[in-house]
């Protein structure tokens, strides 16, 4: 197939529509990181009780694998920057499906539990957004809020199919086979795409390999960025307390369901609504990214998250329970969208992938803390009630950070916006040229 609709310095490719890379890149995340969290959801009560381990166990190491997962993205977001996505991104995708499946052999060992969760974790980079991000943002510039909200909509599809597929192999060959299968599928499709398909625009890469060639890495270092943009911090800051309270939440939705009396079939249906509803917030969010101001979407949407949160804590009713794990879809579709497209605009693009990566850190590290946060109130007072009102003082917090953002730096084609024309008329040649580490 030939390429069609590429603009600007985005050189065609021989052998594929550009959307293959949407779609390949969302095949990749139907089997990506979303899967723990389910997976630690549906089969954590069978491993607890097989092995008579508190349930905390389950929530420390999902904690453990969440702060090895925000370390991996970084790494991986440096390795994009200097040898491309798929080199580093094969072996990590090798690493978190393998380590998946040997959780099928666990003995009653809680250290060896946590050091597989290492494992998982310190893979799961590959199979989180950052490299397709990447490669997305780099072949769109028309349309590219739409292509990455179609590619961010396979961490919702993952969030629907995996409950499921996990409660049916469950019901079939116990938690041992539920993590032999679906870590067997996660194995094999994410290394495959990243080995056969995904790839960087032509020109994208000679602009990469020729700065190597100079003893550089293209773009600003990360520490360059930290200092010289105001942005980089309010974006970072949003998307961690914005996490703690989707992620965060999302990982005790089924426990916290049915401590209110509900059945744990009803608990699963309210986690997958809220998967669904990441799904349409990813499409939605993606639509809107294309026609209006990115941080103005975030601001309305998180505000709608807040509102799930207080449901989804306070509330034994069972139809508010779906409206809040719907709206907090909401937010959690929306997070990665916003932050993959507003890092194309207010950052140089070869330096998207450390940028992309160090937020995404921090949206892990945002996670491990929502879940920490709410497994230290569930442990000091016997339930999560008390935990709504300082998740949702954090997602305002964030939502005034999304409001400080200012205007674009970047226009869709990676030059200056008019606004900044000016400020930064002198510094942008010597970007170009000086070598940079990072």
């Amino acid at each position: 197939m030939s390429a069609v609709g590429t603009t600007g310095l985005q050189a065609p490719t021989q052998h594929l529509n550009r959307w293959w890379y949407v779609a390949t890149g969302f095949l990749t995340l139907l089997f990506g990181t979303s899967t723990v969290n389910v997976l630690f959801n549906i089969l954590g009560k069978p491993m607890t009780e097989e092995f008579g381990w508190d349930r905390s166990i389950i929530a420390n190491g999902l904690s453990i694998e969440t702060v090895m997962v925000g370390i991996s993205i970084v790494i991986l977001g440096i390795l994009i920057d200097r040898y491309g996505p798929k080199v580093p991104s094969v072996p990590m995708a090798l690493a978190f499906g393998i380590g998946l499946m040997l959780m099928a052999a666990l003995p009653n060992n809680e250290m060896l539990f946590f050091a597989l969760c290492i494992v998982i974790g310190a893979g799961a980079g590959a199979v989180n957004p950052v490299a397709h991000s990447t490669v997305v943002s780099a072949w769109f510039q028309d349309r590219r809020g739409m292509a990455l909200g179609i590619l961010m909509a396979g961490l919702g599809a993952c969030g629907v199919l995996m409950p499921y597929l996990a409660n049916w192999v469950l019901s079939m060959g116990g938690w041992r086979l539920a993590f032999l299968v679906i870590g067997a599928v996660c194995t094999i499709i994410p290394a495959s795409v990243y080995a056969f398909v995904t790839r960087m625009p032509a020109e994208h890469d000679a602009e990469r390999q020729a700065a190597r060639l100079q003893g550089r890495v293209a773009g600003e270092s990360l520490l360059t960025v930290a200092r010289k943009y105001r942005q980089f911090w309010l974006l970072s800051v949003a998307i961690f307390l914005v996490s703690s309270a989707t992620f965060g939440l999302m990982s005790q939705v089924v426990p916290m369901t049915t401590d209110k009396g509900i059945s744990q079939g009803t608990a699963v249906s309210v986690l997958s609504v809220l998967s669904l509803a990441s799904i349409f917030a990813r499409l939605l969010v993606g639509y809107l990214l294309d026609r209006f101001y990115a941080p103005a979407i975030g601001a309305v949407i998180f505000a709608l998250c807040a509102v799930g949160v207080f449901f989804m804590i306070t509330s034994s009713e069972v139809g508010l329970l779906f409206l809040g794990s719907a709206l907090i879809g909401l937010g959690l579709g929306s997070e990665g969208d916003l932050a993959a497209y507003m890092v194309s605009r207010y950052f140089p693009k070869h330096s998207y992938g450390r940028v992309l990566g160090f937020i995404y850190f921090l949206y892990a590290q945002g996670a491990a803390f929502g879940i920490f946060l709410l497994g230290q109130i569930y442990g000091a007072t016997g339930s999560y009630r008390a935990g709504a009102v300082p998740i949702i003082v954090l997602v305002g917090i964030g939502i005034a950070c999304l409001l400080m953002m200012g205007s674009y730096r970047f226009t869709l084609d990676h030059q200056f916006t008019l606004d900044h024309q000016e400020v930064d008329a002198v510094e942008q040649p010597r970007e170009k040229t000086s070598p940079v580490g990072n």
